[in-house]
């Protein structure tokens, strides 16, 4: 597929795909969205109502790894610890990340070298560093299986016209059973279909205020 760099608004790169229509983040700001959707309203969300020092975060769609990098950034903030498992089925090249030049304008220069070490890590295996461990499956969410639960689940496939399939019952019944109770799924999607659906499969459902740009996104929360 042909991909484009572009600048979003915060000055930080994504990418845009021409066959899909779609953009790897938010043109109003890849950081920007990425910290105010996952990390504000998904991971210190969670913390904030379970005040725990341990947790499991699950991805679905590393992407440019920049979830995972301010993951890691909150962990160690925090000497919070933290297993981060991320599931990818059409990774970026090494060329692509290259060309992407992402690290250059990450927050955190002294977290710098971990945007390398996940790109550079073996698929499929564990690599472990303070405070995190961080897993990434080259594997397609839809028919893998699951032997442990999380606690947090980023919510980060392409948009409903690219991936509809991941925005039907089968995948959002996938997510509610990967929950531990009290866990939190979040999104920067907003769309009233998807939110109908979390409710079918069990989910409490919040619509939240958008990062810059999109007026709402979806949080939901598997009840006690």
């Amino acid at each position: 597929m042909q991909k484009t760099i572009f600048t979003t608004a915060d000055g930080s790169p994504s990418i845009f795909i021409e066959e899909l229509q779609e953009t790897y983040h938010s043109k109003h700001g890849a950081v920007t969205e990425s910290d105010y959707v996952y990390i504000e309203k998904g991971l210190g969300y969670w913390l904030e109502k379970n005040n725990k020092m341990e947790l499991r975060i699950f991805e679905m769609g590393l992407g440019t790894g920049l979830n995972a990098y301010l993951s890691f950034i909150f962990s160690q903030q925090r000497k919070l610890m933290c297993e981060y498992f991320a599931v990818e089925k059409y990774p970026l090249t090494q060329e692509e990340l290259q060309s992407l030049a992402m690290k250059g304008h990450l927050p955190e220069p002294k977290y710098h070298d971990f945007f390398d070490f996940l790109h550079q890590a073996n698929w499929n295996t564990t690599i472990s560093q303070p405070h995190f461990l961080f897993s990434k499956m080259n594997e397609d969410f839809l028919n893998m299986t699951f032997s442990q639960k999380f606690d947090v689940l980023f919510y980060d496939a392409f948009g409903y016209h690219a991936q509809s399939e991941l925005w039907q019952e089968e995948a959002l019944q996938i997510c509610f059973d990967l929950l531990q109770p009290g866990g939190v799924w979040v999104s920067y999607c907003a769309r009233g279909e998807v939110r109908r659906i979390l409710q079918k499969v069990g989910f409490k459902v919040e619509r939240l205020e958008g990062p810059p740009g999109k007026r709402e996104m979806l949080r939901a929360v598997k009840e006690v």
